[in-house]
């Protein structure tokens, strides 16, 4: 009855198809935006059933393309709705996720005692106070921004019961450093050989999301992601996972996978370089900081401080002189303070009365542009925070900061714990780079908003849920 079944819906499948390629061809023909969004639609409503029938599948979609959206858009020639996809995308995993009831280990995590999962807990009531703060309170700017964080809480609660086990963490590592890698091969690419031509004609249709890009020196490499400071956030991150991989034994980390993480760790090293992101420059010798206070005894650990510390003494001070990406690598170490970095110090003295004055903070999107767009005429309207610290007390108060500040430390130190109590090199190894890269992240967050960055965060969310996953498997194995 079963087999009976299958076929029957098999055959359907292929007359649907039968049918619907030549009513294609014919509205295509009439019209070939239409028939090129009905192309889209199906492809997409496609991808959405996948989802849902297989969300742990879907969880690796939904990070695939929202990674390459940006890319697709550039080759649509036109600015599309990115967060439409990314939405429909989650939901359908989200709904998978619910028909199929997810993972029973699910049951393991304390929800209402674990300390990082309160936190979250706690910084969502005051997005929900927000709503009424008096000093900004538009409905529509608050949706927007709680849209996105709405987001952000389902992919991460999407993670939980993605990963079940060690193999699955293992799994996305191995997933995250592939992509990354590609993305890192592709920025080499448009660095030595130029950006494509539907690149360069998005940007000189829409050059003011690409007023960071351009500077001086030339174009800051931004791969297939939305910009420069995002991809070189996440190449900085993922080089510490790397170089933290490759101090495990032979016997754990077999050879051939060690040639692979150098080709990856050399090639995002060149893509962070090309991307001018001169926070990223800085995030390594933090990550690596922690990396070397943590296993300090193993030999592997002083080879591989030892190689970083000579590559870096080279570029600071090698005879590279009219290097443009060398040069912007050195000033962020070497370099004066310049012009951008007093016009940031003047806004933060400026603005501290403010934040004295507003203990709820001045309201969602009330900074920036978004401030400019929303709230206009608003104290805080169009100043550019450059600092995701201080655009968290100017929008939710000092209770906002604190807790943004403590999620970092919470999720840092779990990552610590589980690196101390867990088995095996490699899924020790791991914990470590979760703790390291996300230390990086905390102290980009001092000079850029990163966390709240489209493909940071999903790194941030993805790693904060294997986090808090491993927490409750390796209780569970412990007990059994």
């Amino acid at each position: 009855m079963f087999a009976i079944k299958k076929n029957i819906i098999r055959l359907l499948t292929i007359v649907l198809w039968i049918v619907l390629v030549p009513i294609l061809t014919y509205v295509a023909s009439l019209d070939l935006k239409i028939g090129v969004a009905m192309v889209v639609g199906i492809i997409g409503m496609a991808i959405c059933l996948v989802c849902v029938i297989n969300y742990k599948l879907g969880y690796y979609i939904f990070i695939t393309i929202t990674l390459i959206l940006p890319l697709l858009e550039r080759i649509s020639g036109s600015s599309q709705s990115v967060g439409v996809v990314m939405d429909g995308l989650l939901i359908s995993t989200l709904l998978g996720c619910i028909l199929r009831r997810g993972d029973k280990s699910v049951k393991k995590v304390q929800f209402m005692k674990d300390a990082l999962l309160i936190s979250f807990y706690l910084y969502t009531v005051l997005l929900i106070i927000q709503i009424a703060n008096p000093a900004g309170h538009r409905l529509l700017a608050w949706s927007i921004f709680f849209r996105v964080f709405a987001r952000n809480m389902i992919f991460l609660g999407i993670g939980l019961h993605v990963f079940n086990s060690m193999k699955d963490v293992r799994t996305f590592f191995k997933f995250w450093i592939a992509i990354c890698t590609a993305a890192a091969f592709y920025a080499c690419l448009q660095q030595w050989f130029g950006l494509m031509p539907y690149e360069k004609a998005f940007i000189a249709k829409y050059p003011k999301m690409f007023n960071t890009t351009i500077i001086i020196s030339g174009i800051r490499i931004f791969s297939f992601m939305s910009d420069a400071a995002s991809f070189g956030i996440i190449m900085a991150c993922n080089i510490i996972i790397c170089l933290i991989l490759l101090t495990a034994k032979l016997s754990n980390l077999g050879l051939k996978k060690k040639i692979l993480l150098i080709i990856s760790t050399v090639l995002q090293g060149l893509a962070l370089a090309y991307s001018g992101t001169r926070t990223g420059y800085v995030m390594l010798p933090v990550g690596l900081m922690l990396f070397l206070l943590a296993t300090l005894r193993n030999r592997n650990t002083i080879l591989i401080a030892i190689a970083f510390g000579f590559t870096g003494l080279v570029i600071l001070f090698g005879p590279f002189h009219s290097n443009g990406t060398v040069i912007r690598i050195r000033t962020a170490f070497l370099g004066k303070q310049d012009a951008s970095m007093d016009v940031r110090d003047e806004n933060r003295h400026r603005i501290q009365p403010y934040i004295y004055d507003h203990p709820l903070g001045g309201g969602l999107m009330t900074t920036g542009g978004n401030g400019q767009l929303f709230y206009p005429g608003h104290p805080v309207a169009n100043l550019q925070t450059d600092n995701g610290y201080l655009r968290a007390v100017l929008e939710t108060g000092w209770l906002g900061v604190l807790l943004v500040a403590a999620n970092f430390f919470l999720l840092i130190s779990m990552a610590v714990r589980n690196y101390f109590r867990i088995d095996g090199e490699v899924n020790k190894l791991l914990m470590l780079g979760i703790a390291a890269s996300m230390l990086e992240m905390a102290l980009a967050q001092y000079a850029q908003d990163a966390s709240t960055l489209v493909e940071s965060s999903i790194m941030l969310n993805a790693l904060t849920a294997i986090a808090i996953k491993v927490k409750y498997l390796y209780a569970l194995n412990t007990q059994s």
